[in-house]
């Protein structure tokens, strides 16, 4: 009589999790956190306090034009950009 064949349980794939992210997304991560902090510095130098008056004016085009140009590109594009950038090394995907 021939003998059942023996069944072998499949040894399910051991999962490595780790950060997706490489050292080039975290450089240009780094770089786009610089952009913002940059551009919250130049926001909070455009108060300044009429003496004559005793009123707190804007009068400072960089932090009324150049400040919140540089916060939307630090947080609309750089960082996005740094989140959604693939690595080009596949090797490491095996």
């Amino acid at each position: 009589m021939a003998s059942p064949l023996k069944q072998t349980r499949l040894q399910p794939k051991k999962i490595l999790w780790g950060i997706p992210l490489h050292v080039n997304n975290m450089k240009i991560f780094a770089i786009g956190l610089c952009i913002i902090i940059v551009g919250f510095v130049m926001l909070s130098t455009g108060i300044y306090k009429d003496e004559a008056t005793y009123l707190e004016t804007w009068d400072n085009p960089m932090s009324t034009v150049v400040a919140p140009i540089l916060l939307v590109i630090g947080y609309c594009v750089v960082i996005p950009y740094a989140l959604m950038m693939k690595s080009k090394d596949t090797s490491s995907e095996q």
